[in-house]
């Protein structure tokens, strides 16, 4: 049986939660060899790269709220009068500021984090949550959904008679718990907050965005910045998310949810150095919008048609018609060979024939597939 690593975080019964180290060690190992491969992540200006806009949208995304990559880059460059959705606006613009708030703060306590949500909340909440928060939490219970669908009720938030309490044991792990000296330990450490604050649940609303912005913040602070990128992975996980993190709570055990957020970091990364070759080995400058279509593609497991990257492109974005999706994301990309068709099929999709396509492959260095374990070009 595998050892337990007890944390000194706890449940409102008093149950410590804990994790299983070996479960970890694979993927672990994994990560910290790839790291020595992927130098050009770790610095700031990757960071910020990333988090502005790409990890906005992926962090929003986890909430299900579908903003599309150039509506994300109108609104943080203030080209907004054309956006009547006032929620829309703030949600992205709250996320953006919050953002700003985490690179120019290195301090993490409550005061912080105070001044954090209500950056993130601005404008967001409804009457009963604003009459029913106390100087800093809530006073009354809330109940989480499901994916934010009406279809069930999760699980119920914390007593919020104790939240004080276990907002104290997470600033005491935050800042005096060390797991390790690697930057994969760091990032497992910025996981666990992840999942204690949303287990805690201090808020009525922006629990999920406020615990994946401290994480993220956390990450900054320590300098680690190839793993800014983990709300990436969770998009693509699924319903996989919110059921590892309701079973995490009943079991008190925490090793399923850091294992899939080790697995899901590590295939995003691996994405990410792929885009980031394509990127150096051609002279047609990548646009915001080209290195989400390569992202998508990479996600799709092979299965590449312009049907099926449509599905993908409207699962996490407004709804395009097909015909508009390709010329934006698709055809670019052909007319400067990053993209090669290989056939069209007689599927009509509106005003536009469907077709099937690959990554050329001649573009990427033989040697750099080996360094790829999660994801195939």
């Amino acid at each position: 049986m595998q050892k337990r690593k007890y944390l000194d975080l706890t449940t409102e019964k008093g149950n410590r939660f804990y994790f299983r180290t070996e479960s970890l060690m694979p993927v672990y190992a994994e990560l910290e060899e790839f790291l020595e491969f992927i130098t050009t992540m770790n610095d700031l200006h990757f960071a910020k790269k990333m988090l502005f806009s790409h990890e906005l949208k992926a962090n929003n995304q986890v909430e299900g709220y579908s903003d599309d990559l150039e509506l994300i880059e109108d609104i943080i460059k203030k080209k907004t009068d054309n956006i009547k959705d006032e929620e829309k606006r703030a949600r992205i613009l709250n996320l953006y500021r919050g953002y700003q708030f985490i690179l120019r703060n290195r301090v993490m306590d409550e005061k912080h984090l105070k001044r954090l949500y209500n950056i993130l909340s601005d404008g967001l909440l409804d009457s009963y949550d604003i009459t029913h928060m106390g100087q800093n939490y809530r006073e009354a219970p809330v109940y989480i959904l499901d994916g934010g669908k009406l279809t069930g009720i999760l699980d119920e938030g914390v007593n919020y008679q104790i939240i004080d309490n276990l907002i104290a044991k997470y600033f005491e792990f935050v800042n005096n718990y060390t797991l390790g000296n690697t930057q994969t330990d760091e990032y497992i450490k910025s996981q666990i907050m992840h999942f204690y604050f949303v287990y805690i649940h201090p808020y009525f609303d922006c629990n999920g965005r406020t615990s994946r912005t401290m994480a993220l913040w956390y990450l900054l602070k320590k300098k680690d910045y190839p793993y800014i990128i983990f709300n990436r992975g969770i998009n693509f996980a699924g319903s996989k998310y919110d059921k590892i993190i309701k079973e995490a709570k009943e079991t008190y055990d925490i090793t399923y949810f850091l294992k899939l957020m080790l697995e899901t970091v590590k295939i995003e990364l691996e994405k990410e150095k792929v885009m980031q070759e394509y990127a150096n080995a051609t002279h047609y400058k990548f646009s915001g919008i080209d290195y989400q279509t390569i992202l998508y593609i990479l996600s799709m497991n092979n299965e590449l048609s312009l049907a099926n990257f449509s599905l993908v492109y409207n699962r996490f974005n407004d709804k395009r018609k097909v015909l508009d999706i390709y010329k934006e994301m698709i055809e670019p990309l052909i007319d400067n060979n990053i993209l090669q068709v290989t056939r069209y099929t007689k599927k009509n999709l509106g005003s536009v024939n469907n077709m099937e396509f690959v990554l050329n492959k001649d573009i990427i260095p033989s040697e750099e597939e080996m360094h790829l374990k999660r994801i195939k070009l």
